[in-house]
């Protein structure tokens, strides 16, 4: 068994630094971003996801080149207000402030840009967490219709919207790195608050869809993506009953997904709870050259921090801000 382990993580290593680092590297724009496919327009989202996948494995001076300009990149397209915006032709922050801030933290850049948009984190409200919303919706909504509770809230993809479960996952895993000492009391009641948001959101048998658990007494079907982020960012309460289920949901569906996406995820969220990996680094490799895959950059980012063994991106610490 230690042979098939070690054969497996130099399997790894080398699928990592001979194809996922190198695709990332030659993939960069000349601002120091990335689209979310090689050659197209920079974007703060694939930008985060390389940059966190760089950070991962920061070795060699072509890697710490690449994260100096998209370091770059990300201080350039900060807004006055301390968010980044999903497109540069956008000029309101949005969801993808959680990514920036996370990238940055993962590259070793904890400055005033860091701090600035952890604070703007910390005053975005989503819509549901009005009165006036939650009055409007207890009027207007019919309970057979969607089943959720009117007291949770999270974070929005578009600030002033309702919550979702991708975007308080983003929030809530950046938000971690954060000593209890480092956060108010208001923040650490919203922490608390948006992880009893996601708790109620699961899908009934576990795992998690975009937002809606239960529609016209349908259960709502789980998706990988948000279910792998919903359980990363509620990795500290492992123990809970609705932690089980969903990591049992995720490991049944392992046999079944097929995209390096869900592979990814699967394995990253399997690895850090400490279940069997699905999908082997050479198994993923294989998949790779036999179907020419073209990677999106998110996925390539994934693919590499799915094979890293130390997960340093899953357990950043930040000193030097106080919300």
């Amino acid at each position: 068994m230690n042979d098939i382990r070690i054969l497996e993580d130099k399997s790894a290593s080398a699928f990592v630094h001979q194809e996922c680092l190198p695709y990332l590297r030659q993939s960069q724009n000349i601002d120091g971003g990335w689209g979310f496919l090689a050659g197209k327009d920079s974007r703060v989202e694939p930008t985060a996801w390389a940059t966190l996948a760089l950070s991962e494995y920061c070795q060699g001076n072509e890697i710490q080149d690449a994260l100096s300009k998209a370091i770059g990149f990300f201080q350039n397209l900060q807004l006055a207000d301390g968010s980044w915006a999903a497109s540069p032709s956008q000029l309101r922050g949005s969801w993808v402030t959680s990514l920036a801030c996370w990238a940055l933290l993962a590259s070793g850049t904890e400055t005033e840009n860091l701090t600035a948009g952890l604070r703007w984190l910390q005053e975005d409200r989503p819509g549901d967490s009005g009165r006036w919303w939650r009055m409007l919706r207890r009027l207007a909504t019919n309970r057979n219709i969607s089943r959720q509770s009117d007291s949770y809230y999270g974070w929005s993809w578009t600030p002033g919207t309702a919550s979702w479960v991708e975007p308080t996952s983003y929030a809530l895993l950046v938000l971690r790195s954060l000593p209890e000492a480092a956060l108010s009391t208001e923040m650490q009641s919203r922490i608390r608050i948006a992880k009893q948001m996601l708790y109620d959101r699961m899908c009934p048998g576990g795992g998690w869809n975009c937002g809606n658990p239960m529609v016209y007494g349908v259960a709502g079907e789980p998706q990988v993506t948000p279910t792998a982020f919903a359980l990363l960012a509620l990795l500290e309460s492992s123990s809970r009953s609705e932690i089980e289920e969903s990591l049992n949901w995720l490991e049944k569906n392992s046999v079944t997904v097929a995209s390096p996406t869900s592979n990814a995820l699967t394995n990253i969220v399997l690895h850090v709870f400490g279940r069997q990996i699905a999908t082997p680094a050479h198994a993923l490799s294989h998949n790779r050259v036999q179907d020419d895959i073209s990677w999106s950059i998110p996925e390539a980012g994934w693919v590499a921090l799915s094979l890293s063994s130390k997960q340093h991106w899953l357990n950043l610490k930040c000193s030097s801000v106080r919300l």
